[in-house]
């Protein structure tokens, strides 16, 4: 006889299957979504897609300025923010604008959406502080990793509510995320994300991220760097106020782990040097 646990998780199994063909979804947004996981995709096609469909394009332009901040004047359409920031990375917003699009609810479920959106959006602008400022990585694969890392809580979030907020009450007790996560659901966000990704094709790296950014491997694999890149600022995100949930609540940060696999300030000093960037950025 199967567990609670264990038959919620055959459930949202189901339901995500269901999900993935997201009935809700603006025919813009899927058009967007399919452009930006081809390989070769038509410059003019994506930025006709992105104007077609307003409120994509304000948060993406939105986006675009918090991330880019240092631009002297602001980005104030998609041809500008092609000519500033560059198609790969405008391409990597806008992929990560529609697929949050969908998630978007009502009510006390768009108060917790806000907050997963801000977090994302938080963790993918330190990903790119430290990637730019420290590494010799590519910011913009970093950047959309970090901006997708969380996906799945967007899924809960948006199709199971009632249980997003079982978590958020159990998190009191003094168990970790993922520990709460699969005590309730028999799984957590991040197979749930991974589910998501690898249907919708998303690069390989940001699967990765998505499924294994809380936890750093031992062993040096081909995308090591960019999830403990996207697990550092996770964490700092959350250290700045930027939280999934409301309250206190444990999610470990591997420290060691992280500083063996990036060449890094001392942790203090670096979130003082992100802080400092963060503050100078229009409220998000």
């Amino acid at each position: 006889m199967e567990t609670i646990s264990e038959e919620i998780y055959h459930n949202i199994r189901i339901e995500i299957q269901r999900l993935k063909k997201l009935p809700t979804l603006s025919s813009n947004a899927e058009k967007i979504i399919e452009l930006t996981t081809k390989e070769n995709i038509h410059l003019d096609e994506l930025v006709s897609s992105i104007e077609n469909d307003p409120p994509i394009m304000s948060k993406v332009l939105s986006i675009s300025n918090i991330a880019y901040f240092g631009f002297s004047t602001p980005i104030t359409s998609i041809k500008d923010a092609l000519f500033k920031i560059g198609f790969k990375t405008l391409k990597n917003i806008a992929l990560s604008v529609a697929v949050f699009s969908i998630f978007k609810g009502h009510g006390e479920k768009e108060k917790s959406y806000e907050r997963i959106f801000k977090h994302s959006v938080v963790t993918a602008t330190i990903c790119k502080i430290i990637s730019q400022d420290f590494l010799k990585h590519d910011y913009d694969e970093a950047f959309v990793a970090g901006m997708l890392h969380d996906i799945g809580f967007f899924a809960l979030n948006f199709a199971f509510y009632d249980y997003f907020k079982e978590i958020e009450r159990a998190l009191s007790s003094g168990d970790s995320l993922l520990v709460t996560e699969k005590k309730i659901l028999g799984t957590d966000h991040t197979e749930i994300g991974k589910w998501l990704a690898e249907f919708w094709k998303f690069p390989e790296s940001v699967c990765y991220v998505i499924a294994h950014h809380h936890e750093l491997s031992n062993k040096v694999d081909k995308y090591a760097e960019i999830n403990a890149i996207v697990h550092l600022s996770s964490y700092i995100a959350e250290n700045l106020g930027y939280k999934l949930f409301e309250g206190f609540y444990e999610n470990p940060f591997y420290k060691e782990e992280t500083y063996k696999i990036l060449c890094l300030p001392e942790l203090n000093d670096l979130i003082s040097h992100v802080k400092s960037i963060i503050s100078e950025m229009e409220e998000i």
